[in-house]
């Protein structure tokens, strides 16, 4: 399927070369931007990637759930949740390093951590990349 990406690439024009606070954005900008650039990392490097990645601070990672949520991605925002679950108080550790030591117990791929919780929760980001776009320019495009 060929999907125009003109809404989402509207979004995203709005704040080229501003430093804005992702939280002062309104819907649904805010979701445009948090899902498409939550999924462009995972698709690159799944979940280690992304939460390995230094996010800016302040960042709830719960707005990536609730982004997900907000394009119509319900699975992928309940898979979300599960993973950030797994994190003490369902949070990822502020400190990157105690954050990549948390990580190591799930993202070894022997694990079966890994096997059994998050490579079947991490396969249907990979496995619904497409809808994803497809989602957030639907949602982008309503307003």
């Amino acid at each position: 399927m060929n999907v125009s990406n003109a809404a989402v690439d509207a979004v995203f024009a709005k704040y080229a070369d501003k430093d804005v606070d992702i939280q002062s954005l309104t819907e649904p900008d805010r979701s445009v931007i948090l899902s498409i650039s939550a999924q462009g990392i995972i698709d690159s490097g799944g979940f280690i990637t992304f939460l390995e990645d230094d996010i800016q601070e302040g960042v709830d990672y719960q707005w990536f759930v609730d982004a997900y949520r907000n394009i119509g991605m319900e699975l992928l925002a309940n898979n979300f949740a599960e993973i950030l679950s797994l994190f003490p108080e369902g949070k990822p550790q502020g400190d990157l390093g105690e954050r990549q030591s948390h990580l190591t117990r799930f993202f070894d791929d022997e694990s079966p951590e890994y096997i059994n919780i998050l490579g079947s929760l991490e396969n249907v980001f990979f496995d619904n990349n497409e809808s994803v776009y497809v989602a957030a320019e639907v949602y982008a495009a309503k307003s």
